[in-house]
């Protein structure tokens, strides 16, 4: 009997059944690394872990100002798109659909399009982490 329910039990929480109820679901890979945007190795930062999800907004002509982060940021361009200069690396240019991990080199992002640029920035930090370091008379936090 306890075998019958163990095998039950397995049968309830294996992958294809937990989706065997699912109608209408479509599941797009987006993005898949171990490394950050200029491939070193991603590493979380000690403490409490902290996920933060922001909806950056930089308007057409707009820039972020030379920035990193302590910690690995995903990216996902909602709209527009953003060219990314990061010291060592040549510029980037992600479109509305791309999903990256920011680079952790000193990097700055420019709108040179003509419309606004939405960015879901997601920071994988810990508690009391400033987000943002700059180099000049910043607190670090959007």
């Amino acid at each position: 009997m306890k075998r019958a329910a163990a095998l039950l039990l397995l049968t309830l929480l294996s992958p294809a059944s937990a989706l065997a109820d699912a109608r209408g679901l479509t599941a797009v890979p987006l993005l898949d690394t171990i490394t950050t945007g200029d491939g070193k190795p991603l590493k979380y930062p000690e403490g409490q872990a902290k996920v933060s999800a922001l909806l950056v907004e930089l308007a057409p002509d707009g820039e972020t100002g030379l920035h990193r982060h302590p910690m690995p940021v995903v990216g996902y361009i909602v709209s527009g798109e953003v060219t990314v200069s990061a010291q060592g690396m040549p510029d980037r240019v992600f479109k509305a659909g791309d999903a990256f991990v920011e680079t952790i080199a000193w990097h700055n992002g420019r709108n040179l399009g003509k419309e606004p640029v939405k960015i879901l920035a997601i920071y994988l930090g810990a508690d009391g982490q400033m987000r943002v370091e700059k180099q000049k008379d910043s607190d670090g936090h959007y």
